[in-house]
Formats: structure tokens, C-alpha cells, sequence
């Protein structure tokens, strides 16, 4: 039921808008895809974890919800402020009709269109900061890295094989072992299945920290070099077969809390209806259910998707 009229809500625009305008006012969130405790944490990194080991990196900064706070928390850092260090800041900064719901509310709420470039917006809600933090606008296959060793990577931009392929290749080798953090803003996110693969794979050069409670973020450290061969592989659907998945979801599902399940299991249901498998997805859905996982949240999401196999498909 809940779930039923969270959808209305999201239907009705003007009681969605007046709701995310209530909920920034009641929790102080900044505008964005990005939960208060989620910009509480990295705000708390950059603040009193950051080590000065090596560069910052933010991507999928977007309108600016995580590059602010974590920004403002290393300026309290000396081990920041006074290294002439900046956060690199990635993303395309281009609209697409799929963000609309985020600025619900707001003034930006019909200033886009699809296809329109918003960096300009970025850098005002930056402005104060704007000294120590590098943009860099554009697709960040093509951009990629300088190399430089990474201490802090926030990753929100494993929105698809390719970006999972590239940000694997073109970062990861840049971790410190035993300092780095990875921040994996999608990991408890129906869409994004990739990232149980990715992690999986190289789940001997990583090590769990901890998860972000009301959100999708999980942090691992990196424990291991990874060389440029751990990562240089043919990533993609074709690479894993269904034995993998089952490992690589198993371990993922292992990782979080319960709060996060659903969410999880749901990533392992997408990874079908992306390859447009719905019977294969069906029976991981029903196989879910069975194991006493809730139908909830991103799960939810994806027996709606479940459904109407044929809207998916389009």
C-alpha cells in the first residue's frame, strides 16, 4: 500500500513538488539525487578521514549535491586546505527528462530541457568553493585520468556498461591500497547490476567498510595494486555467465543490511530485463520472494517493471 501511494504521489506534480519542498526544509538536504546521510558522510570524510595520500574525486557530480559537502569537509581538513589539492568534479552536465523528478519543487523544475547544458548552474551552486574544485565537463570515457594515485573515488556515474568498463579501467588503478575508498552511490540501486559484477570480479582487491544508512551507498577499501591487466577485460553481459551472477549477487546481498536487501535483489532481477530476459528475471523475482525478501522499494519497482514486460521492452 505504501508503495501504491508513493507512486500516486509522484503522478500528482503539484503534491510530489510540495512534498520534496517539505522534505529539504524538514532535513536541510541539498538539492540532488543524494540523501542527507549520504552528504553527511562525506562531508565527515573530508572533514576527519582524509589523509592526504592522494586526489579527490567526485563522479557524477551533477548539481552538486555530493562535490559541496565533500568539498566544504576537506577545506576543515589541513590535510587538504593546505595541500593546493582540488576535488575533481565529472559529468556531463546534460539534461535528460529522467532528472526532472530530482528538481521537483524548485525553480529548476522546468528551466531544462532534454539535451541542454546546465554546467553554468553547477558552477553558481559551487561558487563559494569553486577555488578547490577542478571541473571537468564532458564524457568521462573520453576524458578519463592523469593517473595521479586516488584516495577518495565517489562514484555515481556507473550508469551502464561502458562507464562501469571505463571508470574500472581508467581509475581503479589509481587506488591506494590500504587507503583508498571507494564510495558507490548506485550499489543499492535496481538500474545498475553492473556494479555486483564489477565488484565481484575484483572482490580480492577490495574490502566491505561499511553502508550508508537510508540510501544506496556502500564504501569498500581497496587492499590490492590493481594493475591495468585486472581491469582491461572485455566487461559486458556476454562476460559472466549465469553461475557468476549468482556468485556475484549472493556476495553483494552477503555485504548489506536489510535495509538495502530489496534494493539488491532487485539489481540482480534487472540484470535480466536489461537483456530483456523477463522470464529469467520472473523467476529470480518469484525465487526472491520465496526467500522471504520483501517486495519493497527498488523491488517493488521491478515487479511493476515485471508486469508489463512489453513497456519495458520499448
Amino acid at each position: 500500500m505504501i508503495q501504491n501511494l508513493r507512486k500516486k504521489l509522484r503522478e500528482i506534480s503539484f503534491l510530489h513538488n510540495a512534498y520534496m519542498r517539505a522534505k529539504r526544509i524538514f532535513i536541510s538536504e541539498l538539492l540532488g539525487m543524494t540523501s542527507g546521510t549520504e552528504q553527511a558522510y562525506i562531508a565527515n570524510y573530508g572533514e576527519n578521514l582524509y589523509a592526504g595520500h592522494g586526489e579527490v574525486v567526485d563522479l557524477g557530480s551533477w548539481l552538486g549535491s555530493t562535490t559541496i559537502p565533500l568539498t566544504a569537509g576537506l577545506l576543515k581538513n589541513p590535510k587538504f586546505r593546505d595541500s593546493g589539492r582540488k576535488v575533481f568534479a565529472y559529468d556531463l552536465f546534460i539534461w535528460f527528462d529522467w532528472m526532472r523528478p530530482s528538481v521537483a519543487g524548485t525553480d529548476l523544475a522546468e528551466r531544462y530541457r532534454e539535451g541542454d547544458n546546465f554546467v553554468d548552474e553547477f558552477k553558481r551552486r559551487i561558487a563559494p568553493l569553486a577555488d578547490s574544485i577542478e571541473v571537468r565537463e564532458g564524457d568521462l570515457k573520453s576524458i578519463g585520468w592523469s593517473g595521479e594515485p586516488i584516495e577518495f573515488l565517489l562514484v555515481d556515474a556507473m550508469k551502464g556498461w561502458d562507464l562501469a568498463a571505463a571508470i574500472a579501467r581508467d581509475f581503479y588503478p589509481s587506488l591506494i591500497p590500504e587507503n583508498s575508498l571507494v564510495f558507490h552511490q548506485d550499489f543499492a540501486h535496481h538500474f545498475t547490476p553492473w556494479i555486483h559484477l564489477v565488484q565481484w570480479k575484483l572482490q580480492d582487491h577490495f574490502e566491505y567498510v561499511e553502508e550508508v544508512p537510508r540510501s544506496q551507498s556502500v564504501i569498500f577499501k581497496c587492499i590490492k595494486i590493481i594493475s591495468t591487466k585486472d581491469v582491461n577485460l572485455d566487461w559486458g553481459f556476454e562476460m559472466f555467465s549465469d553461475t557468476d551472477v549468482d556468485a556475484a549477487f549472493e556476495y553483494s546481498m552477503g555485504l548489506v543490511s536489510t535495509e538495502k536487501l530489496p534494493n539488491v535483489a532487485s539489481a540482480k532481477v534487472m540484470w535480466y530485463i536489461h537483456q530483456k530476459k523477463f522470464d529469467d528475471a520472473s523467476r529470480i523475482f518469484h525465487k526472491m520472494i520465496k526467500n522471504g525478501i520483501p517486495v519493497v522499494d527498488d523491488l517493488f519497482l521491478v515487479s511493476e517493471m515485471l508486469s508489463s514486460p512489453t513497456k519495458t521492452n520499448e
